[in-house]
C-alpha cells in the first residue's frame, strides 16, 4: 500500500470529505490504537504495538491555551491500494518540538478533530458500529469514549470546556441526517441538540456536515456543504437558539467571530473570494478577491488573514472592515494552515498566532511550520511565542 498527500485543501473540501464518509471499510483491530515509531526523515518500518489505556481522569477538562512548546498537533493522510483506490486514513499526531509520533492506521470512514488541550479526537465506523477515542498527545494514550453506537457518527468536536462532546450523526440504514447531538464525558447520556436540516433546494444533496466553535467558544457552528452551495446553522450553547444563515453569497465558513460569518463564497476552488456577513443587519462585504487559504483571529478586533492569489506567493492581514493592515511575502513554497477539516491537519496554537507550512499542512514532529503574529503581522521565531 501507498501513503499519498490528500490535499483538500486545494478543492471544495467538503465534497471531498462526504466522499470518503460514505464509503465503509474494515474496523480497526484491537481495543488500542496501533503505534509506529518514526523519525524526522522517514516512517521507519517496525512492528506496530497498542498505545495504552489512559488512566480514570487523565482526559479531563483542560481548556487552558497552549504554549508552542509541547502544543499537540495532527493531520490526516488518504491510504491508497495498488490501483490507487482509497483504501483508509492514516493519522498522524506528536507535539511540537518532540520527535516521536504517534501513527494510527484507520478505515475509510473515519475523521479526526481538535487538538484541544492536547487532545485528539478519533473518530471511526466499520458498517456496523461507531466509535469515539480520546487521544492524548502527551501521555501517548487512549481512551475509548463510545464503543458502539448504532447511529454513523460522521463528525465529533470537543466542547471548549473539555467536558462534552458534540457529535453529527446520520441513519446507519439510509443516511438520513438524524441531528447534532451533546454527549457528556461523564457517563451521561447524549442528547439532541440540534434537529435534523429539512430539505434544501438551494444546497441540494448535502455531501458533508461540519462542527467548528465561534471564537467566543459560546456558539457552535453546524456547516451543511452540497457540491458547491453551503448553510450554516449557529447555536446559541447558552439559549439553544439556532440562527440560520442560507445565502448564495456565503459558502463555507473560516470562523465566526462576533456578529461576523467570514467565510468563502460559493466557489467550487480557489482562487475565491472572502466575504463577512453581519448576522444582526444581514449585510455580506466582500473581504478579499482572488484569495486563497483563509484563517481569523480574534485579536485586534478580529483580523483576516489569507492568500494573496492577485500577484505574488504572499499574505495580506485584513480588518473585518476590509481595510488591509500589511502584506507578508511567502517563502519557500509554504501555504497557510487553514481550519482542521480544510487541512486534514491542524496544530493547537496560542491565540493571535497562525501558521504556514509545506502545503498547508503540518507534517513533522519537529517544528512543523512557521509562525506569525497576526496583529503585529511580523513572522515570528518559536521562541518568541508566548501562550
Amino acid at each position: 500500500m501507498r501513503l499519498r498527500r490528500w490535499t483538500r485543501n486545494l478543492g471544495p473540501p467538503l465534497l471531498a470529505a462526504g466522499a470518503i464518509a460514505l464509503a465503509i471499510a474494515p474496523a480497526v483491530a484491537g481495543p488500542g490504537l496501533p503505534r509506529v515509531a518514526r523519525t524526522t526523515a522517514e516512517v521507519a518500518a517496525r512492528a506496530p504495538d497498542v498505545l495504552p489505556v489512559c488512566e480514570d481522569g487523565a482526559l479531563g477538562p483542560r481548556p487552558e491555551p497552549p504554549d508552542l512548546a509541547g502544543a499537540a498537533w495532527y493531520r490526516l493522510d488518504a491510504v491508497l491500494d495498488d490501483v490507487g483506490a482509497l483504501d483508509g486514513q492514516r493519522l498522524a499526531l506528536g507535539r511540537v518540538g518532540e520527535v516521536g509520533e504517534i501513527d494510527v492506521a484507520l478505515p475509510v470512514e473515519s475523521f479526526a478533530a481538535g487538538p484541544l488541550g492536547g487532545r485528539v479526537l478519533v473518530g471511526d465506523d466499520d458498517g456496523r458500529r461507531s466509535r469515539l477515542r480520546l487521544v492524548d498527545a502527551a501521555s501517548s494514550c487512549v481512551a475509548t469514549i463510545v464503543e458502539a453506537e448504532a447511529d454513523v457518527i460522521r463528525r465529533a468536536i470537543l466542547e471548549p470546556s473539555g467536558s462534552a462532546i458534540v457529535e453529527f450523526r446520520v441513519d446507519r440504514a439510509n443516511r438520513a441526517d438524524r441531528g447534532v447531538w451533546r454527549r457528556p464525558l461523564d457517563g451521561s447520556p447524549a442528547t439532541l441538540l440540534l434537529e435534523p436540516l429539512p430539505p434544501n433546494d438551494r444546497i441540494g444533496l448535502v455531501f458533508a456536515t461540519e462542527l467548528a466553535w465561534s471564537a467566543d467558544r459560546e456558539r457552535l457552528l453546524v456547516v451543511s456543504c452540497g457540491e458547491i452551495a453551503c448553510l450554516s446553522r449557529i447555536v446559541d450553547q447558552a439559549t439553544g437558539a439556532a440562527l440560520v444563515v442560507d445565502d448564495p453569497d456565503v459558502g463555507e465558513p473560516i470562523s465566526l467571530l462576533g456578529d461576523q460569518l467570514v467565510a468563502y463564497a460559493a466557489c467550487p476552488a480557489v482562487p475565491c473570494s472572502i466575504v463577512s456577513r453581519d448576522l444582526g443587519s444581514g449585510r455580506t462585504r466582500i473581504l478579499a478577491e482572488l484569495a486563497g487559504l483563509g484563517v481569523t483571529v480574534p485579536t485586534g478586533g478580529g483580523l483576516l488573514i489569507h492568500e494573496d492569489y492577485s500577484g505574488g506567493d504572499r499574505l495580506r492581514v485584513v480588518r473585518l472592515d476590509g481595510a488591509p493592515l500589511a502584506s507578508l511575502r511567502l517563502e519557500n513554497g509554504l501555504r497557510l494552515v487553514p481550519n482542521g477539516h480544510r487541512a486534514a491537519a491542524a496544530l493547537e496554537l496560542p491565540a493571535g498566532v497562525v501558521a504556514a507550512a509545506a502545503g498547508g499542512r503540518p507534517r513533522s514532529a519537529a517544528l512543523p511550520a512557521v509562525f506569525l503574529d497576526a496583529a503585529g503581522a511580523r513572522w515570528l521565531p518559536a521562541g518568541e511565542i508566548a501562550p
